[in-house]
């Protein structure tokens, strides 16, 4: 990846991960900017999610803990394309 994005979205997530509140957990290491030096999300930042299935979601971040961040998806965001 060299610090360039291939995949259209920011972190990988897992559906069934979801709870009730729209936040789920997702691994910096285990997404496509994993070797993007630049990438540090923070609380109140807005990130693209995806599973390589569905179209990516939009979500904010409402908590990190190093290589752990917690997203709140953004349900609006699945009726619009994400570029």
């Amino acid at each position: 990846m060299n610090g360039v994005t291939d995949k259209a979205y920011d972190l990988r997530y897992d559906p069934n991960e979801v709870g009730g509140d729209l936040v789920v957990e997702c691994w910096i290491s285990h997404s496509p900017r994993s070797n993007d030096a630049g990438f540090d999300p923070q609380p109140a930042d807005t990130v693209t999610l995806g599973d390589d299935e569905e179209p990516p979601l939009r979500g904010r971040v409402v908590r990190r803990e190093g290589n752990r961040v917690w997203i709140q998806i953004d349900l609006a965001s699945a009726t619009h394309a994400v570029a």
